[in-house]
């Protein structure tokens, strides 16, 4: 019998969150297939799991505390010191990868860059809408270091990122997806640029385990991200109540926002529609800004 396992922590109106809960859901299927993942109205939208495996939240934890001592997911973010390569090193990358059977690296590879968009200013591949980083930051070593804080703390960083509060005790950037850590000259009574970052270490883990579910592809010349407008200005992501299984939210997330409102209002089982501004200041910084409801269902909350 399934258990449903909530998730306080992750709640589907931020986008850190949201991307938090599908990468948990992509990596509990693969030891529970039948898994799903729903979002239930309390204060806010609150992440659920249903599952036969894990009967406790603690049991889950236990199990990710294994799985980040895996190769895993060191081998889909170590293959270079940064997305942002010549094309040939990426398609020689991704050639290996095919060749070896290797295809959750292939997969990341299909999420992370896309193949055919250049950029024509450095001859570099063009990267996802979700590389939020710039100058001396790079992404895989971001995510990199992550990883191993993550490795020297799982007990403690995953129950953070699942169960909360949310206390921010990793002092390492968020790669641009929180917009909780954004810090605002204006907002402040000094300059932030003296202030170290901080992030949610187990949070940022699952949403970069979430990313082969948005597939970027060129399109002209330029990158497009699955979840994104054409622009790549807005990030938009469905709350459905009606849990689903991982082939449903690969389908749901790549049908794209048209798809999920019909005659005027939300399909069956979608609650709302988050949108995030994906906002981008100095080279090639940006981040997630506040979110909001873009659409709810009639009569709902």
């Amino acid at each position: 019998m399934a258990e449903r396992l909530r998730l306080p922590a992750l709640i589907g109106s931020h986008p850190l969150a949201a991307l938090s809960a599908f990468g948990l859901l992509r990596l509990v299927a693969d030891w529970d297939e039948t898994a799903r993942l729903g979002f239930t109205l309390e204060d806010d939208w609150i992440a659920f799991i249903e599952t036969s495996q894990f009967h406790s939240l603690d049991i889950l934890i236990r199990k990710l505390t294994e799985w980040v001592q895996s190769e895993a997911l060191q081998r889909a973010i170590g293959w270079a010191a940064d997305v942002r390569v010549e094309p040939r090193e990426y398609r020689n990358v991704l050639a290996e990868a095919l060749a070896k059977h290797d295809f959750p690296l292939a997969q990341f590879l299909g999420a992370l860059a896309a193949d055919g968009a250049v950029d024509t200013q450095k001859g570099l591949i063009k990267p996802s809408a979700f590389y939020m980083v710039s100058g001396q930051q790079s992404f895989l070593r971001g995510a990199t270091e992550i990883l191993a804080q993550v490795k020297s703390s799982a007990t403690a960083l995953f129950r953070e990122a699942l169960e909360g509060p949310w206390s921010y005790m990793t002092p390492l950037h968020s790669l641009g997806w929180d917009p909780n850590t954004e810090r605002l000259y204006a907002l402040r009574h000094r300059s932030p640029t003296s202030e170290k970052p901080a992030c949610i270490a187990g949070a940022v883990l699952l949403a970069l385990w979430a990313l082969p579910l948005f597939p970027v592809v060129s399109a002209g010349g330029r990158a497009r991200t699955i979840g994104f407008d054409e622009r790549a200005q807005y990030f938009s992501w469905p709350i459905f109540s009606t849990g689903v299984d991982l082939y449903e939210l690969k389908s749901l997330l790549q049908a794209g926002k048209r798809e999920w409102i019909k005659a005027g209002d939300l399909r069956p089982g979608i609650e709302a529609i988050f949108e995030s501004r994906r906002s981008e200041f100095g080279q090639g910084y940006a981040v997630f800004r506040t979110p909001q409801a873009v659409h709810r269902r009639r009569g709902g909350y």
